[in-house]
């Protein structure tokens, strides 16, 4: 797959932190009986848990016995996952995977073996880096925002697989800072998933909320509630979801209650019982908390702010609530839950669909924002919060 090809969704699912396999510790032996309990076990799941608009999941052991040479190939529980997994992304789903044990492992303790950076796509070649997670490799090896990845072991970066690695493996990267060529032997190893969320006062009276995830281990409700507080006579409320991949679909009630009463319709939900018309979706609403917030609602946004960041601006933007600024959103909006498989492995799928109040569908396409900007301005800082301001003062 060629780097300038990637869609946002699958480069958020699969490949935004470079996540690259621990070693194996005592892996179980992979035998013929046990990769058919695997893939049979995941036919089960799909076809008994699974839903999705018009998806026939019943597909998946035709899409299997297409890889079989590579399942019998596979030598460790990793690689198993790796052809695995590529064979559920032929159902293009942005909420669909497999877990390898290692895997599951690191995502109990929140965290991930690989670089530690998000990069968009460059049709010139090569990728922007838009995000460098703290007391990551890539930190420690000096990438910052902005900068423009092209080679990685003097091989120019057109696969995005060619990142891929193990932990405690190094390899040689270079990139350009402004005019600068720059490069560094950088050593794959685990790091934290995402970072807290923040306030912080932009003008005297325009403050700045930034969310970095929906996750249960990193959004924190009464941080949040604490920040809606001490920012309860501000003139104007900039929530920052750039750079969020989302998370649980609860927590982004919770936000919308800040901002709008519980009598709004959130989100149109629809399940495995219900048919594609709005007459049979669930209307979900905020929670129904305290007195929300009265003024002005400006929600930042770039292609990598997805799943429950995909649905806060389109919501915003549907109800009349505020404006969306940015790059249209990653399209990666469905509900999922993680189930067990033989040996350790799980399986990730989704089980519902959220569509925006105005029954609008996301996954697959994302939201386009109020105010449209480039890649570049999007993920300059100074940038984008002029555009805020100026769409503050304007409306």
């Amino acid at each position: 797959m060629n780097l300038r090809s990637l869609k946002s969704h699958a480069l958020l699912c699969c490949l935004l932190l470079l996540a690259a396999a621990t070693p194996a510790k005592a892996e179980k032996e992979l035998t013929a009986e046990l990769k058919t309990k695997l893939v049979e076990a995941i036919g089960h799941r799909l076809e008994r848990k699974a839903y999705a608009f018009e998806t026939d999941f019943s597909r998946w052991r035709q899409l299997a016995a297409e890889r079989s040479t590579e399942i019998e190939a596979a030598k460790t529980e990793d690689e198993l996952a790796r052809v695995l997994g590529e064979a559920l992304d032929e159902f293009g789903l942005s909420h669909l995977g497999i877990f390898s044990p290692s895997t599951v492992k690191l995502q109990r303790v929140g965290q991930r073996a690989g670089v530690g950076i998000t990069i968009h796509p460059l049709d010139s070649g090569g990728g922007l880096i838009s995000y460098v997670l703290d007391n990551s490799p890539a930190e420690r090896c000096g990438l910052q925002k902005g900068d423009i990845l092209h080679t990685i072991d003097e091989s120019p970066l057109d696969d995005i697989k060619q990142l891929a690695g193990d932990r405690g493996q190094k390899r040689t990267i270079s990139w350009m800072r402004e005019d600068q060529k720059m490069s560094c032997e950088i050593e794959y190893d685990v790091f934290s998933l995402s970072e807290p969320s923040r306030m912080y006062w932009l003008q005297e009276d325009v403050a700045v909320i930034q969310i970095q995830s929906f996750q249960y281990r990193y959004y924190r409700a009464a941080k949040i509630n604490r920040f809606f507080k001490e920012a309860k006579n501000a003139k104007a409320i900039i929530l920052d979801l750039r750079n969020n991949r989302g998370g649980l679909s609860f927590y982004s009630r919770h936000l919308a209650s800040k901002i709008s009463p519980s009598s709004e319709t959130f989100a149109l939900l629809a399940q495995k019982k219900h048919e594609r018309t709005a007459k049979g979706h669930r209307p979900q609403h905020p929670l129904p908390l305290s007195k929300p917030y009265r003024g002005k609602v400006v929600v930042l946004v770039d292609s990598l702010s997805a799943s429950a960041a995909d649905i806060i601006p389109a919501f915003v933007s549907e109800t009349g609530r505020g404006l969306v600024i940015g790059q249209r959103t990653s399209g990666a909006l469905q509900l999922a839950r993680s189930y067990p498989l033989p040996a350790g492995f799980r399986i990730y799928l989704p089980i519902a669909e959220l569509l925006t109040p105005k029954g609008n569908r996301l996954e697959g396409t994302g939201f386009k924002p109020d105010v449209e900007l480039s890649l570049e301005e999007t993920i300059n800082d100074e940038i984008i919060l002029q555009a805020a301001l100026a769409a503050i003062e304007a409306n």
